[in-house]
């Protein structure tokens, strides 16, 4: 291996290496630059491209991601999950221009067996030692996303195993057999009905397949074993076993949860077919489209890829994304028919793999990890040079452009598209903790806080640096003895700016009902600042958007009710709170809204009890807030309800 093919293999781990950290999705963003940046590089020094039979669908898709990104209402959210969707056309289209490729990919394959031997022993750790949910999650905190990882490497990690098994290096077979069973373990031990199904599914063609290509029987036997042993091991040492979960679909609770996302996923699309939401949108618009009965999911994914793609990226990305599919299915039977080669068998093996991704795809939210997208469109990319007839396309010889002017439009179209990503990466430098502090409206110091304001001049739907600002001033504003020092311009010049700066973040994010109300309790704070009646009829207006975009937003109602309380009419506050228990959804936010109901109706008294437990309720943060599991006591909500009950029967007993 020469030094450039060496880098060029270092390049591909990196990128990899990337998709694995999903809040990463701006680093990972910084490769697929590069890699398009190189492969545009090799196609104009060679003034030619080559052309594989996905190559201008890959093509298209990726353009349509970008329209798709830029037309969103969500711009921050949206290019921040294009990075992870563009893994797929990018690194197909990179990985078919450069021959390096085909002289690394042997390297490059026992690494990502390795890979997969080190995550599945990572998940099997998680089930052994009960770590999290004590299910096999590896680095995503998800069982699904991990089987289908496991999916995605062990398929090809078969014709390893099978095309070097009359090698002399016995121990060397033997550890690669190893390694294929630990991969299958690590995928039964999931217990994810989705990917195990799935790998049920396409083995039995990896099998026939194994069979036709080495005439011998001993090569699928063997297979088969190491499939049993490891669903054995998984059932009898880790006691994780898949036929323990339900299969009556019908009364699954998992399952009654996902029909009723798709029924939503349908209802959101309808607003807009054409060019969707904007990607990885889903969470901003879901809250206003839930059906009543479907409360057990966060609401950030349809956990249907086609579903969400479609709703994020309008009909034409569904569309696209099945025509991908098709190209993969038309492929793999082509190289079936001849799975005698050597080649063509290693191209049955890397389709089957992301063929996988494709069918658990149905029924979790795959293509929403920059990780599959990535090995999919390598997978694919090596599958095309290993049985596709390449065409040359000559391209347009950029030498004839004047030098200068030719870099100058590389350096744009370069800082483009990474302004977004760099302003993220400069965002997610910013350390909130220790730069949130008043003295920064006042100080001439270069700090995170006007890092965040240089940041927000060139990008200003860079959210994490305009919350940077957002809460230093709500610090200052409810600082009396802060604001008492300021002159009056600077009080009524920051409230202004301020408030405008919430009307920003807003409309950039889909109306987010938790700045919304933020903004909506600065104005009932300052309202004497302002012409009468102007505060109050504004957070009005704030808060009627806020329960438009989100019916279940807890703190939207409590701040309408006691906004209603202020303007004197204690009736209607008390009948906000009251008809909100009728259909609020989640455990927890019922029982806020029933604290805030016993406030109401114990005041003018103040009970401590109350908001002692609203401060132990507000400390819980689900899965999806922290990235970590909640794991509470069985009665924890239960012991709540009782502890209000109580209450509620003290305070009516004193109004009697």
């Amino acid at each position: 291996m020469n030094s450039r093919q060496f880098i060029y293999l270092l390049f591909i781990i990196e990128l990899i290496l990337s998709g694995f950290w999903y809040a990463g999705s701006a680093v990972t963003a910084m490769f697929l630059l590069v890699a398009g940046f190189a492969g545009c590089q090799v196609v104009f020094a060679q003034q030619s491209c080559q052309i594989y039979a996905l190559s201008k669908l890959m093509l298209i898709y990726l353009l349509w991601l970008f329209v798709v990104a830029w037309l969103s209402a969500v711009p921050e959210t949206a290019m921040m999950n294009l990075a992870i969707l563009a893994g797929l056309p990018v690194m197909y289209l990179f990985a078919t221009n450069t021959s390096t490729l085909t002289q690394i990919w042997q390297y490059l394959r026992i690494g990502l067996l390795v890979t997969g031997v080190v995550v599945a022993l990572w998940g099997m750790w998680q089930v052994l030692y009960r770590i999290g949910y004590g299910n096999a999650q590896g680095p995503f905190g998800d069982r699904n996303l991990f089987a289908a990882l496991m999916n995605l490497l062990w398929f090809p990690a078969t014709f390893i195993f099978i095309t070097g098994h009359h090698s002399r290096h016995y121990l060397k077979q033997l550890a690669i057999g190893a390694g294929l069973f630990i991969i299958c373990a690590g995928l039964f031990a999931t217990m994810s009905r989705g990917g195990i199904a799935t790998w049920l599914l396409l083995t039995p063609v990896l099998l026939w397949a194994t069979y036709r290509h080495n005439q011998s029987r001993r090569h699928v036997v063997l297979i088969a074993l190491i499939a049993v042993l490891a669903y054995l091991f998984s059932v009898l040492l880790l006691n994780a076993n898949i036929a323990d979960r339900s299969f009556q679909l019908d009364q699954d609770p998992s399952t009654s949860a996902r029909l009723l996302l798709w029924q939503s996923t349908i209802n959101m699309l309808i607003p807009h077919p054409i060019i969707g939401s904007g990607w990885g949108t889903f969470a901003n618009y879901y809250p206003a489209y839930p059906l009543p009965q479907e409360y057990s999911t966060a609401g950030y994914f349809a956990h249907n890829d086609y579903l969400q793609l479609a709703m994020e990226g309008g009909i034409p990305t569904l569309l696209l994304q099945i025509c991908i599919l098709s190209g993969v299915l038309i492929q793999l039977k082509r190289s079936l028919r001849r799975v005698a080669e050597i080649t063509a068998f290693e191209s049955v093996t890397l389709l089957l793999g992301v063929l996988a991704l494709f069918i658990h795809a149905l029924v979790n939210f795959i293509f929403y990890q920059a990780l599959m997208n990535i090995l999919a469109g390598l997978y694919l990319a090596r599958a095309a040079k290993l049985t596709d007839k390449a065409h040359t396309l000559a391209v347009f010889n950029v030498d004839k452009i004047n030098a200068p002017l030719r870099y100058l439009f590389a350096v744009v179209i370069v800082v483009v598209i990474s302004l977004p990503y760099g302003a993220h990466l400069l965002g997610l430098s910013i350390n909130k903790q220790s730069n949130v502090t008043i003295e920064n409206l006042v100080s001439d110091k270069f700090s995170a806080y006007k890092l965040a304001e240089f940041i927000t001049l060139i990008q200003p739907q860079q959210r994490i640096s305009q919350e940077t600002i957002l809460q230093t001033a709500e610090l200052a504003l409810e600082d009396a003895v802060f604001i008492h020092k300021m002159d009056k311009d600077f009080y009524h010049g920051l409230l202004d700016s301020t408030l405008q700066r919430f009307e920003l973040v807003r409309a950039l994010n889909a109306n987010d009902a938790g700045v919304g109300v933020r903004q909506a309790r600065i104005l009932i704070s300052h309202h004497q600042a302002f012409d009468e009646g102007f505060a109050y009829k504004k957070a009005h207006q704030v808060l009627k958007e806020n329960l438009k975009a989100n019916p279940y937003h807890v703190d939207s109602i409590i701040a309408l009710s006691r906004l209603q309380f202020l303007e004197g009419h204690a009736a209607q506050a008390l009948h906000t709170i009251q008809h909100s228990r009728t259909y609020i959804l989640k455990q927890r936010d019922k029982q806020l809204i029933h604290i805030e109901l016993l406030r109401q109706l114990a005041a003018p008294e103040v009970i401590a009890e109350l908001d002692s437990t609203e401060k132990d309720l507000r400390k819980i943060r689900f899965f999806l807030e922290t990235g970590k599991p909640l794991i509470l006591p069985d009665n924890y909500f239960p012991q709540i309800d009782a502890k209000l009950d109580a209450i509620a029967h003290q305070i009516q007993q004193k109004n009697l």
